[in-house]
């Protein structure tokens, strides 16, 4: 336990690299998930004060790691999520960390078969990227600490009520919540004359629909007649 809890120090402060890698868009996307990144990164960080300097001690003495990775499918910004999360605990471990890095090709299914293979294996830490591949990491495990990245909402992905923003238990993470309410008003911004929105999303994707349903919203109390549609 003590072993995995210095790896998921390092990996939280990694993680702030690999939210800043997996927003590619432009300079305001950046800053909002840097400002996400940040949040996360505090919320490692009693823990990593606590083991300090024993870091350098423990990779010195010969401990390794084996982070496994579960990717939901290939895309720049989920490649460039994991490649980010990878070089930063290969710059802070080195040869220490070694990385069993799967793909799902798309399919949640596929997911809860690779995290029972990282279970099996008792890997020391698993990387969640994209919010099927985080939910199958929390059935798939309650011990193995968990990172989620390019997942956009906490508590719809795994199904808390009153989400306040802090998981608990083995899992915690990244989240790519752009603000939806700036996006309306930009919108509106570009668009003033306009009556109608069409909202496009993945019907499979929990996430899809709770940022469909927040920026109908917003659309709607500025006038607008929405309608949605869905795709698997």
């Amino acid at each position: 336990m003590r072993k995995s809890t210095k790896l998921l120090s390092m990996a939280l402060a990694a993680s702030m690299v690999l939210s800043l890698a997996a927003c590619s868009g432009g300079a305001n996307e950046a800053t909002t998930t840097a400002g996400t990144a940040t949040t996360a990164a505090e919320a490692g960080a009693d823990a990593s004060e606590a083991e300090g300097s024993d870091e350098a001690e423990d990779t010195a003495s010969g401990d390794t790691y084996t982070v496994g990775i579960c990717q939901l499918v290939q895309h720049d910004a989920l490649d460039a999520a994991t490649q980010g999360f990878k070089d930063a605990l290969v710059e802070e471990l080195g040869d220490a960390v070694t990385f069993d890095e799967q793909n799902a090709q798309g399919d949640s299914n596929t997911c809860s078969t690779i995290i029972n293979s990282f279970v099996s294996a008792d890997v020391d830490l698993i990387l969640a990227n994209a919010t099927p591949a985080l939910q199958a990491a929390q059935a798939g495990t309650n011990e193995i600490p968990i990172l989620g990245t390019s997942v956009t909402e906490y508590g719809v992905a795994l199904g808390i009520s009153d989400f306040t923003g802090t998981v608990g238990g083995n899992i915690s993470g990244t989240s790519d919540l752009a603000p939806l309410d700036e996006q309306a008003a930009m919108l509106h911004e570009l668009f003033p004359d306009a009556k109608n929105v069409g909202l496009l999303y993945c019907s499979a994707e929990a996430n899809s629909q709770y940022q469909v349903d927040t920026v109908k919203a917003a659309l709607e109390e500025m006038g607008y007649t929405c309608e949605s549609m869905s795709v698997s």
